[in-house]
């Protein structure tokens, strides 16, 4: 039987073919270093040329990355939320979409913004209670529960007046709800658009602080 050699396979493709390929192969694993597209070829070895293919191709792994446009690629973007944040953002994830292993929540990520399980592993997250339902039902809210928690911390926090997501920043407990971030997050809203399905009217307090900063 004849194996393919698929040094050949890549030169046969033109720079365009071989980009969109590597790109879809950066974003499904999550991919944020040499280090992390060499261990993923290792694991799937016919799926990506080589590091040295690429170095002769683009001339450098650099030089692909500035062509596929990942100037700004922002490779700690995990980095910057807590523990408990990534797990809320995964737990999320997982429930809505009925994922029940490993393998199928890396299937349904492709193509979204969320972090590989290789990138998790890296942190003091145990991956297996992402996938225990007796955890997910624990920790898992619903939209209209977070929604109505963001509502009742307002009040507390006596910001009904100004409204203000710097102040809800600072002072909201962290303990009752997830920061403000993982919220927009979730549910795909900005901050005002957050306030309107809670049945504030966020444009005054956003026209007059444009109008102060215009006279300032």
């Amino acid at each position: 039987m004849t194996v393919k050699d698929h040094r050949t396979i890549w030169k046969e493709k033109n720079d365009l073919e071989l980009m969109v390929l590597i790109q879809e192969f950066i974003e499904f694993e999550g991919i944020t270093s040499v280090r992390d597209y060499q261990n993923a070829k290792k694991e799937f070895p016919n799926k990506v040329p080589s590091l040295w293919f690429i170095n002769e191709r683009f001339g450098s792994w650099e030089n692909l990355q500035n062509r596929l446009g990942n100037k700004t690629y922002d490779r700690y973007r995990w980095a910057k939320y807590s523990d408990d944040q990534l797990f809320e953002i995964l737990q999320s994830f997982i429930v809505k979409n009925n994922i029940r292993s490993q393998r199928m929540y890396e299937k349904k990520r492709k193509g979204k913004n969320l972090p590989s399980l290789s990138t998790v592993n890296k942190r003091q997250i145990d991956i297996s209670q992402l996938f225990d339902k007796r955890v997910g039902s624990k920790r898992f809210v619903t939209d209209f529960e977070l929604l109505t928690s963001l509502k009742n911390e307002i009040v507390r926090l006596n910001l009904e007046e100004s409204l203000s997501m710097t102040e809800f920043r600072k002072r909201h407990d962290r303990d009752a709800l997830p920061s403000i971030d993982t919220i927009m997050r979730r549910t795909n809203k900005n901050w005002e658009e957050l306030l309107t399905e809670i049945g504030y009217d966020y444009r005054p307090i956003k026209t007059s602080r444009l109008l102060q900063n215009l006279e300032n």
